[in-house]
């Protein structure tokens, strides 16, 4: 053969292979990394689920939209609570509540073990808590009862985008629960057989920072109850003693 018939016929299988793997590189480069492995909500919640379990200790907010009473009476009506959870049972907690449909007034609670102390609504001073005062927010972290294992009982888990909660992104996903799953949560102040439940995830961290429960209309309550929890303050230092 001719050598440059040779030559020629080499470049040419060279460029037919070169034009070949190019067109194969840029058809699997099409999707970027991230969008190859998309996150799953299971996986998401499961993730959220273990590490509340490490957490020592975290801030809260509690506000209440809708009827919720923590008493037998239906005096109570609980409308928002802020304060401090310490691993394994402790609390400092302060209620905004309406008594008998009017005034708005303050009770602190603090909880150590199986003692519960409460102020009076009349003096503010301390006494032991009032049997019939029935919402304890250390329900939070219990690890039958608790957050993390209503993120693994949710049904239809689904993620339903990304948002910002305190400049901190965070997967929000939906879901429903039965009211015996969330009946410890809310002190069994919700009725209905699917409560509506939504998760704001940090996507770094895992930590759960945002926890919404919608009770379904029914014909049993008149203005049914949407709580919306926030955590923050992650397993800093908090010393929480019984009140003086």
């Amino acid at each position: 053969m001719n050598p440059d018939n040779l030559t020629s016929t080499r470049h040419s299988r060279r460029a037919v292979i070169g034009s070949a793997l190019a067109a194969t590189l840029l058809s699997t480069r099409v999707l970027p990394a991230q969008a190859q492995s998309a996150p799953d909500a299971v996986a998401i919640l499961s993730a959220a689920s273990l590490g509340l379990a490490e957490i020592e200790s975290l801030h809260f907010t509690l506000d209440i939209e809708g009827e919720t009473y923590i008493d037998e009476s239906k005096a109570i009506r609980l409308e928002s609570a802020e304060g401090d959870l310490v691993r394994p049972d402790k609390v400092n907690v302060e209620f905004q509540v309406r008594l008998l449909g009017a005034t708005t007034v303050s009770i602190r609670m603090i909880t150590i073990g199986t003692d519960s102390w409460t102020t009076d609504l009349i003096t503010g001073n301390w006494g032991e808590a009032p049997p019939e005062f029935g919402y304890n927010p250390s329900v939070l972290y219990d690890n039958q009862d608790g957050l993390g294992p209503v993120m693994g009982k949710l049904k239809g888990a689904e993620i339903a985008g990304t948002e910002k909660i305190d400049d901190r992104g965070a997967y929000r996903v939906t879901g429903t629960a039965t009211s015996e799953v969330i009946l410890p949560l809310t002190a069994g102040t919700m009725t209905g057989n699917e409560v509506a439940i939504e998760l704001w995830i940090d996507v770094e961290t895992s930590d759960l920072l945002r926890v919404k429960v919608v009770e379904p209309e029914s014909e049993a309550k008149e203005n049914s109850a949407t709580w919306e929890m926030n955590f923050s303050a992650f397993n800093e230092t908090v010393e929480i003693e019984p009140p003086e």
